[in-house]
């Protein structure tokens, strides 16, 4: 079923493709959204494929997994591994520790039902605007020894190439944007989320452990993302070898 609408954002209307396990939810959910503002697409999970979803080219993915907590994980997982664009999990489940699970299984969002009519459009249009600035980013940028690759959402360091998610892009670029100055949750919270979201810390600490599980030799005693106890989080850029110094007194980077 979809949803036609004539709205549009900077001459694009954004396609929402909804995946779900129940049908009554999915007419709900569907009638609930505005469908002058966004492309409205659905489907079951039974029937997605992944040539599909990659035709479909969604600007955002609705998830509304099996009520059950361990098929939610296992749905999130299975999906984000088929699918790199930013996925919002619908639930009625709202356990702290399955949400962090689930936000461990790589996707962006997860919002607990029931929710509102206006504060579910409301997250919708706040994860659309965060994918706009994320999309104006400059393509590439160099910090120290990061490159950061807006077209891709990768980062490389020495070398090493890592891809991120988009909201683990977001986030560690927002960081990069102050090197080596500490940016408060609340911060970091705001300009990655959306100010709605400054309260919700336990999304914070999830996604700086998988930069670091990304991007830290051992990710235990991490060098490059540091914590400010109680205060936030700073990017520490490593001080050049003394050789690379001599070798390259244009500070220049290095590329392979």
């Amino acid at each position: 079923m979809e949803a036609p609408g004539s709205a549009q954002t900077n001459g694009h209307r954004p396609r929402l493709l909804l995946l779900y396990d129940d049908t009554a939810q999915a007419v709900d959910l569907v009638q609930r959204l505005p469908s002058t503002s966004y492309e409205l697409i659905s489907c079951p999970l039974s029937a997605a494929q992944e040539r599909w979803v990659d035709e479909l080219r969604p600007d955002l993915l609705l998830l509304a997994p099996p009520p059950q907590a361990e098929e939610l994980l296992a749905v999130c997982e299975a999906v984000r591994a088929r699918n790199d664009c930013p996925i919002m999990v619908l639930s009625a489940l709202r356990d702290e520790l399955l949400v962090t699970r689930a936000l461990a299984t790589g996707i962006d969002e997860y919002l607990a039902l029931p929710i509102g009519d206006r504060e579910l459009a409301a997250r919708i249009e706040a994860m659309l605007r965060w994918l706009q600035r994320t999309s104006s980013l400059q393509e590439t940028r160099q910090v120290g020894s990061l490159v950061l690759s807006a077209t891709d959402h990768s980062v490389t360091r020495d070398g090493r190439r890592a891809y991120l998610s988009p909201i683990e892009f977001r986030l560690l670029a927002t960081l990069a944007s102050s090197p080596g100055k500490v940016l408060t949750h609340q911060t970091l919270m705001s300009r990655v989320w959306g100010a709605e979201y400054v309260d919700a810390r336990h999304y914070l600490r999830v996604y700086v452990r998988y930069l670091r599980e990304k991007l830290e030799d051992d990710p235990t005693n991490p060098q490059l993302i540091l914590s400010e106890w109680g205060v936030g989080y700073r990017l520490q850029l490593p001080e050049p070898a003394p050789e690379s110094i001599a070798s390259a007194p244009s500070r220049s980077f290095r590329r392979r």
